[in-house]
């Protein structure tokens, strides 16, 4: 099958359309992530004596926030790129190396912090959550691509 050239103008209509349908859902995420963290507090039984089912609550919690805020910062950068049309921009590349940190804090903040609040480690699970390092990761890196992709752009513009 051959593929069939757009204008740009085309390109960067769809572009703003699907991103804002993806900041919309990013807002959606963030508020049901929110409202699960909420709802999973006020089920918790308020005189919990067992360390593992405290330790749960409090990681849960914090791991919620945290991916409210996630979802949060990608729903800016992408009503930002439906505004403008633009992804490869110096605040594209601020927002996903942000999103990056912030799942490299979720990777062991929580687990951290429900152990220090629950003022024990004893019987606690592991430390880290790999999936969450390795988003972090792959999201500073492709701040770099973004970054490189902004370059890019600033030099086009520049030459027109």
């Amino acid at each position: 099958m051959k593929e069939q050239i757009h204008s740009k103008p085309e390109i960067m209509e769809k572009l703003k359309e699907g991103s804002l349908g993806i900041a919309v859902i990013c807002c959606i995420a963030a508020l049901l992530t929110l409202g699960i963290s909420a709802l999973r507090l006020y089920n918790a039984a308020p005189n919990e004596t067992d360390l593992i089912q405290r330790y749960t609550i409090c990681r849960v919690m914090i791991s919620g926030v945290l991916g409210a805020a996630i979802m949060a910062a990608a729903a800016l950068m992408f009503f930002r790129i439906s505004r403008d049309g633009i992804p490869f921009t110096a605040k594209n590349v601020r927002t996903v190396r942000i999103i990056g940190i912030l799942f490299l804090v979720n990777a062991v903040i929580p687990s951290v912090t429900a152990a220090c609040i629950i003022g024990s480690a004893n019987g606690v699970g592991g430390i880290v959550n790999p999936s969450a390092l390795i988003e972090g990761l792959l999201f500073l890196f492709i701040a770099h691509i973004i970054r490189y992709g902004a370059m890019l752009q600033q030099e086009s513009d520049e030459t027109l």
